[in-house]
C-alpha cells in the first residue's frame, strides 16, 4: 500500500506468498516488522473482516499480532500508533 511508503515505511506486498491466511503486507518502520492485512471496505469481502484462514494464522503466529486497515486514514493512525509506541519504548 502506498500509503505506508508515503509515511517513511518500507513495504513488501505478500499478498501472493501462498500461505493460507498470511496477510498482504509487511511494513517496517523504525526497526520493526508489522504485519498488515488490508481490507477493501467497498466489497462484501472485505467488509466481513479476516477469513478463517486469516483468523487461524492470526491466532497461530508467535509474533506480533496482524493490523487489519481499510483505509489511508487508518494506515496513517497505524503508523502514528507504532511511532509513538518506539518513542515510549526508547524513553523508558
Amino acid at each position: 500500500m502506498k500509503r505506508f511508503e508515503e509515511l517513511g515505511c518500507s513495504v513488501v506486498e505478500l499478498h501472493h506468498a501462498g500461505i493460507p491466511g498470511f496477510p498482504d503486507l509487511v511494513v517496517g518502520c523504525l526497526g520493526v516488522n508489522h504485519l498488515v492485512e488490508v481490507k477493501n471496505p467497498d466489497t462484501a469481502y472485505g467488509r466481513a473482516g479476516l477469513n478463517a484462514n486469516q483468523q487461524t494464522f492470526n491466532r497461530d503466529w508467535r509474533g506480533e499480532r496482524m493490523f487489519a486497515v481499510s483505509s489511508l486514514d487508518e494506515a496513517a493512525a497505524l503508523v502514528q500508533n507504532w511511532r509513538r509506541a518506539a518513542k515510549s519504548r526508547t524513553a523508558a
